[in-house]
């Protein structure tokens, strides 16, 4: 027998004695850190996802990039490589790693038997020997099985799918503010490391294309009678996420899904269409114990729910019972239109449940499902009618699941509706119906619920808790999708509380998840708050990327508040890189589309986005009704930031205006909002208004002024101390204060090279200072960044000594 031995500079890595030699010398490794270069060479014909390398090296996905980071950090110093160099792991932008270092593959002699032969690797961890798994056996079968041969070097990312309350996620997000306060499990619920999971695969189908529907609909049917006996089940959403609407099938398929939900067992079904009627087929595949089941009826259906009652019977489960026609007939039509469901396809829903008999469309599940496309198509108003019609029904002593799904649903739509209070009460309903049943599944989306809620109200705390009960419980399921909306969930908080810089990393990484999982809504949503990110860190070019990248995303969906809430930030990202005509002309239709249906918050948005392009482009006058507008939309906690803005901008319409009493007026109240909420920037913006209109009226502004800096650099929001320092800048320049003008700008000069109002700003300065050279670098750089922005006439002439301060830029 002979084992491998891997070559490559000073190093050798001998995986049958988990050995690594540098220089001919051993180096003492973690069994996590020799396990991820096993891997990785092992694998160097190709980049390995983040995601991948998790699941192989720990064998489960809940590893956090800080511990995978340390982990590969230790792994390049083993063997003499670092992250600025990566001559031996590359790191793939937004993917994961790949080994580009040339190897030599030479053949040794087996092991010898001998006690201590791996002693210096077991050293390392008191429990190497158990981290010895089945992945370090397929590193060696794997590498047996290749030829001996020098490589080249190469270089170079809602609840379960039976259940409506899939969808109640997925719009709306907020999170964990901090992972660490993570409270108990709910009763009856166990870590999910111990919990056996299934997953069942699209189903193949053997029939002609009007059957196609049921490649997913028998999937999730089976899915959902295997967990209905107590089983533990991927929901099919995170499915067909991993594998595609279309779907790639075989063991490429089955090795992604296994990876990625830690499912023990993977069943394929595989539907045939035959003289009888239908065959399914059930290829069961487990560590070691492979099963076969495979059931005949007439109807698809029949077939599909006759073979996972055998399968749970094999599996020593009990089987239950087949149904009569009418059940029949009703699972047919709720597949069909599940399966639709899942891949966003909601004409599909519809058509599906509007076919069948009169006395079909009124089944509760079938009536949930319309809602759910209705919620999911914008129709607010037709789904909230649809769901409190279903609750007069469905009676919570004889189905109190399938209520808690209906009140989840409900309390999504109702915080879309801005009505906060009643969106709490169905969440919290549904959570009381199913704390103690073993429904994770839909427990998890409850909390969801509650934590949407919660969270829009302000009540952080509250949320955090809730999120918290919801990540337990969707770790249960396997539910990869769902756990990503979390993670994009708490990047979303941390952008609601202006923690943009914490946010960044977070949202995206969400976003390469769900691009990766073809989760398209939400990795629109997911965009949006990237962009909104990169904008408040000053960072316009990477706003306007992302933006692009959102808006290709647009066409396959239904959902108008989806598309205008992309479109939106994408306005805002065109006119922070100077294209103002493009951003008001896409604004414009935006506007020209507005529903009755349409979000308040979205509406005031809009409507603050055109008072401030009037404002900028010299019209004040009508500036001042949309910002108004805009003031009043904005009034959910969580619209905090916009709404503080807005009336910012209202403030300055007046004043330009000449309506100078107004805009006391509206400071007056600006001042006793903002000191209601919790959000930073509230004081920012109503000391900022303070301090303009009381050096309009020729008042001491400097209290006001320094009381808003502290506020910004307080909160440390790089587009709010823009705010503060370009207004008090201006104003100290005009008075000709240049030694604290320059303290001021000196805040902002960081983000000069990138954001125009600050760039403008230090060439105002260094023009007043009469330093010629920094202000032609600078006035250099500020036309590069101007776009169609103007440039006053003033700031072209060189400056002189002498030079009067030139007139402010507001």
């Amino acid at each position: 027998m002979h084992r491998l031995l891997y070559r490559f500079g000073d190093c050798t890595v001998d995986l049958a004695a988990r050995e690594l030699r540098r220089g001919g010398e051993l180096v003492t490794l973690s069994p996590k850190v020799f396990d991820c270069l096993a891997y990785l060479i092992d694998h160097r014909d190709r980049a390995i996802g983040r995601d991948e390398l998790i699941a192989a090296v720990w064998g489960r996905l809940d590893v956090t990039d800080a511990v995978l980071g340390q982990t590969m950090l230790k792994t390049r110093r083993a063997v003499a490589d670092n992250g600025d160099e990566q001559n031996a792991i590359r790191t793939i932008p937004r993917f994961g790693y790949r080994w580009v270092a040339d190897v030599v593959v030479e053949e040794l002699p087996d092991l010898p038997r001998r006690a201590g032969a791996d002693t210096q690797n077991r050293t390392a961890d008191g429990a190497a020997s158990a981290e010895r798994s089945a992945d370090a056996a397929h590193f060696e079968r794997a590498a047996a099985a290749k030829p001996a041969r020098r490589r080249g070097r190469r270089r170079t990312w809602i609840v379960g799918a039976a259940t409506a309350a899939a969808f109640a996620l997925g719009l709306t997000g907020f999170a964990l503010a901090h992972r660490d306060a993570i409270s108990p499990p709910s009763p009856g619920l166990s870590p999910r490391a111990s919990v056996d999971v299934t997953a069942v695969l699209p189903a193949t189908v053997d029939a002609s294309p009007e059957w196609a529907w049921l490649r997913l609909g028998l999937m999730d049917l089976i899915a959902v009678r295997l967990r209905s006996a107590g089983m533990t089940v991927v929901p099919s959403d995170s499915v067909v996420a991993l594998t595609g609407p279309a779907g790639s099938d075989g063991k490429a398929a089955q090795q992604l899904v296994r990876s990625a939900t830690g499912a023990q067992r993977l069943i394929a079904p595989k539907v045939t269409r035959t003289a009888a009627g239908w065959r399914v087929h059930l290829d069961v595949h487990a560590d070691g114990r492979d099963l076969e089941i495979e059931a005949q009826h007439e109807d698809a259906v029949a077939a599909a729910r006759a073979a996972a009652a055998m399968l749970l019977d094999r599996l020593g489960r009990p089987g239950g019972t087949q149904g009569d026609t009418d059940a029949l007939s009703l699972a047919a039509v709720q597949q069909r239109a599940e399966a639709a469901l899942l891949v966003d396809d909601l004409a599909g829903v519809r058509q599906a449940i509007e076919t069948a008999s009169p006395a079909l469309q009124k089944a509760p599940e079938l009536r949930l499902r319309l809602a759910v496309a209705d919620f999911r198509g914008g129709q607010l108003s037709v789904a909230r009618q649809r769901l409190e019609g279903l609750l007069g029904e469905v009676d919570a002593e004889t189905n109190p699941v399938l209520r808690a799904r209906v009140l989840t649903v409900l309390g999504t739509v109702a915080t879309h509706s801005d009505d906060i209070a009643g969106a709490l009460r169905a969440c919290a309903e549904a959570t009381a119906l199913l704390t103690d049943r073993n429904e994770p599944d839909a427990l998890g989306r409850a909390y969801m619920g509650c934590g949407v809620a919660n969270a829009s109200m302000g009540r952080f705390d509250a949320a955090a808790a809730d999120f918290a009960r919801s990540r337990i419980a969707l770790e249960i399921t396997g539910d990869a999708l769902s756990l990503a909306r979390v993670e994009a969930n708490e990047g979303l908080m941390e952008n609601t509380r202006g923690h943009y810089a914490e946010g960044a990393s977070v949202l995206r990484r969400a976003a390469d998840r769900f691009q990766r999982l073809g989760a398209h809504s939400e990795l629109i949503h997911t965009l949006c708050d990237e962009v909104e990110t990169h904008l408040a860190l000053l960072q316009p070019v990477e706003a306007l990327s992302v933006s692009e990248s959102g808006l290709a995303q647009l066409s396959q969906h239904e959902n108008a508040d989806t598309r205008r809430a992309m479109q939106l930030q994408h306005a805002h990202a065109l006119a922070a890189n100077g294209r103002t005509s493009e951003a008001v002309a896409l604004l414009g239709v935006m506007e020209n589309e507005v529903s009755p249906d349409q979000e308040q918050a979205l509406v005031g948005q809009m409507r603050a986005t055109r008072a401030r392009f009037k404002l900028e482009g010299g019209q004040a006058e009508t500036a001042i009704e949309p910002a108004r507008e805009a003031v009043a939309a904005l009034a959910r906690p969580d619209d905090a930031r916009e709404r503080a803005m807005a009336w910012l901008t209202l403030v300055r319409a007046l004043q330009a205006a000449g309506r100078g009493a107004e805009a006391a007026e509206e400071i007056r109240k600006f001042a006793a909002w903002s000191a209601t909420t919790t959000i930073a920037a509230a004081p920012v913006y109503a000391s900022l208004a303070d301090a303009e209109l009381r050096r309009a009226t020729r008042n001491d502004a400097t209290t006001s002024y320094e009381h808003a800096l502290r506020a910004s650099e307080t909160a440390g929001v790089p587009a709010d101390m823009a705010a503060v320092a370009a207004s008090w800048g201006h104003a100290l320049i005009d008075t000709g204060d240049l030694e604290r003008a320059s303290a001021i700008v000196g805040r902002v000069a960081r983000w000069a090279g990138a954001d125009f109002t600050c760039s403008i700003l230090q060439t105002r300065l260094y023009r007043a200072l009469g330093q010629e050279e920094a202000w032609r670098d600078a006035l250099q750089r500020t036309r590069g960044l101007a776009g169609e922005r103007p440039i006053p006439a003033a700031l072209l002439r060189p400056p002189s000594r002498s030079a009067p301060p030139i007139g402010s830029t507001h």
